[in-house]
């Protein structure tokens, strides 16, 4: 064992180019319908709504209009994540994988946020609660690219995909979802491992400040503060911002992996 990999794909799966994969999308677009992903849908609906149930109560709305809220975020996207489920399927074999995700990364937030602003900013509008939308959508899109790159993760492991040889039941991929949590939280770590291992040290050391820039942006995304801080505003120097603690984070995942790649390879003779 050389690497932590958690794979379940066929030993050959033909790949696809990210033009082939746009070709099909165009000449075929009915696959949006045959592939409309039910698994994404009940997830993502579950996962929205309480998006927008938190957002209004923190704002002191009453609970009639958070659970109202919550109810159009989930109809919506039960019904828009099925057609993004179907989307991100058809480029999980495209080869690089990082085109493929950039394609996923431009076309599924972006779309969906539009609609997504126009529903909840009508809802907003008749009930007099425009203050809480932009906060609310902002969160969503933050989840909607955390979202979408788990989901393409997930896929070309043969998880969370339908209507093909290779999908199984609804209850198989939930079961099999912590673990693969579990590898995707661990594949950067894994990835700059293996960066320091073969001596990238400057890669390494500008994919840990990527990360961090990442966490900052997110976490202030989400939280709308830049630091965090405890005892009515008291803060630890450099500890209090999200992208430090996310790169300290990060780098004790790498030396975790980095201890678990020494140790099996040490094993292994």
């Amino acid at each position: 064992m050389n690497e932590i990999t958690y794979e379940e794909i066929p030993a050959e799966i033909p790949a696809q180019t990210i033009t082939d994969a746009l070709r099909g999308l165009w000449q075929n677009p009915s696959q949006f319908i045959r592939y409309w992903n039910y698994k994404g849908a009940i997830l993502s609906g579950v996962l929205r709504a309480p998006i927008f149930l938190l957002t209004y109560l923190i704002g002191k709305e009453s609970l009639k209009l958070a659970v109202g809220a919550a109810a159009v975020q989930f109809v919506f996207r039960f019904f828009f994540a099925g057609i993004s489920g179907a989307l991100i399927q058809s480029f999980r074999r495209v080869e690089p994988a990082w085109k493929a995700l950039m394609a996923v990364l431009m076309m599924v937030p972006l779309v969906s946020h539009l609609f997504e602003f126009v529903l909840q900013a009508g809802f907003a509008y008749f009930t007099s609660t425009q203050a809480h939308t932009d906060e609310a959508i902002l969160r969503s899109i933050c989840v909607s690219v955390i979202s979408a790159i788990f989901t393409m993760f997930a896929m070309r492991r043969n998880i969370m995909i339908v209507g093909e040889e290779e999908s199984k039941s609804f209850f198989h991929d939930i079961t099999r979802l912590p673990i693969v949590i579990f590898y995707f939280i661990a594949f950067i770590p894994n990835e700059l491992s293996g960066f320091f291992r073969r001596g990238a040290i400057i890669g390494g050391m500008i994919g840990i400040a990527a990360f961090g820039l990442f966490a900052q942006l997110l976490c202030w995304a989400i939280t709308n503060k830049s630091s965090w801080t405890y005892g009515n505003g008291k803060a630890i120097p450099m500890l209090q911002y999200w992208g430090v603690d996310g790169m300290i984070v990060l780098s004790i995942g790498i030396m975790i992996s980095t201890y678990v790649y020494n140790r099996s390879k040490h094993h292994s003779y």
